[in-house]
C-alpha cells in the first residue's frame, strides 16, 4: 500500500483561487497516477482559503465551507472516480446547523465522508468539537481519522483498542517544534499501544490568519514494535517551517492484518480482565 502525506504549505500561495484550486487537482491526480493508495493532507490547510475570501473570519469560515462543499469535493470525486482511493482533505471549516466544526473530508469507497476534531485548542473558539469517532474500512482494514490534539487523548485510544484498528490517519497543525514534537510522540505510542500504523501529516508555512499565522512540524510514520515488523519502526521527515514537503511511505496490509493474530509474543490487545484493578492513595 502507498501512501502519499503532503506537509502542505500556506507560504507563497497561488495568486487567484482558480490556480490554487487546478494545483490541487493535479496534484491529487499525480498521485493516483503514481499508485497512490491513501492521500492526506494536514489539518486546516483549507484555512489557505482566507487569502482568497476576504472579510472578517466568521465570513471567511462560511465562504470555505461552501466552496468546500459545492466545488472542491465534487471536482476531486469526479477526478477520483472509478479508483479504489482513500483521501484524507486534512481539514476545514464545516458549518452544520450554524455550528462551525473542524473537519476533515474523507473520500473513501467512492463518496465523501467527514469526521469532526473531538477535542479542540484553546485557540480553537470559533469551532465545535466533534462527539463521533469514525471507524472506516479501507481495503479490509479498520482505519480512523484523528485530528492533531485528539491523538494526545488517552480516552480516544482506549475506545481506538477496543475497535482493534489497523491504521490511523493524524493531519494536525502545529506552530512549533514543541507542538509537532508532542504529536509525534503521542502517534508513535498510539501505534505501540493499538498495535497499529499510525501517520502524521503537519500544516507548514505562514499565513494573514491568526488562525494558522505560523505552522512547523516533521511527518512521522510509525509501526508497533513487534517482531514481523522488518523495517525501520520509526520514520520521519525533515523539520519545515515554510517549504512544502511530500513524501511517500509503503505499508505493507498484510503485516498489518497479522499484528491482530495471537502468537507468543506480547501484543497490544485490550485486555478484557481490566476491571478489577483499582487505585489506591497512598
Amino acid at each position: 500500500m502507498k501512501i502519499a502525506v503532503i506537509s502542505y504549505s500556506l507560504s507563497n500561495q497561488p495568486t487567484t483561487l482558480k490556480e490554487w484550486k487546478n494545483n490541487l487537482l493535479n496534484e491529487i491526480k499525480n498521485h493516483i497516477e503514481s499508485g497512490a493508495d491513501i492521500i492526506v493532507y494536514p489539518e486546516l490547510f483549507l484555512m489557505g482559503l482566507t487569502d482568497y475570501f476576504q472579510g472578517e473570519l466568521p465570513h471567511q469560515l462560511e465562504k470555505i465551507s461552501k466552496f468546500t462543499v459545492e466545488t472542491l469535493l465534487p471536482e476531486i470525486k469526479s477526478q477520483a472516480k472509478g479508483k479504489d482511493i482513500l483521501i484524507c482533505l486534512g481539514s476545514g471549516p464545516r458549518i452544520l446547523e450554524s455550528k462551525i466544526y473542524n473537519s476533515a473530508h474523507v473520500l473513501i469507497n467512492g463518496e465523501w465522508e467527514v469526521q469532526d476534531k473531538l477535542h479542540l485548542t484553546p485557540w480553537e473558539t470559533s469551532f465545535t468539537g466533534g462527539e463521533v469517532l469514525k471507524v472506516f474500512t479501507y481495503k479490509g482494514l479498520k482505519l480512523s481519522v484523528v485530528i492533531c490534539f485528539d491523538i494526545e487523548q488517552p480516552s480516544l485510544a482506549l475506545k481506538l483498542k477496543e475497535e482493534g484498528v489497523h491504521m490511523l490517519l493524524v493531519p494536525s497543525a502545529t506552530t512549533d517544534r514543541n507542538g509537532s514534537n508532542r504529536v509525534n510522540r503521542c502517534a508513535n505510542s498510539r501505534s505501540v499501544e493499538l498495535g497499529c500504523v499510525v501517520i502524521t501529516a503537519p500544516l507548514i508555512g505562514d499565513s494573514k490568519c491568526d488562525l494558522v499565522d505560523h505552522n512547523e512540524g516533521r511527518q512521522g510514520l510509525f509501526f508497533p514494535a513487534q517482531h514481523i515488523v522488518k523495517n525501520e519502526q520509526e520514520l520521519y521527515s525533515a523539520y519545515s517551517s515554510d517549504k512544502k514537503i511530500t513524501e511517500s511511505y509503503f505499508v505493507d496490509e498484510k503485516i498489518l492484518l497479522d499484528l491482530k493474530l495471537p502468537d507468543s509474543e506480547t501484543k497490544p490487545f485490550l485486555q478484557k480482565d481490566h476491571d478489577y484493578i483499582r487505585i489506591e492513595r497512598a
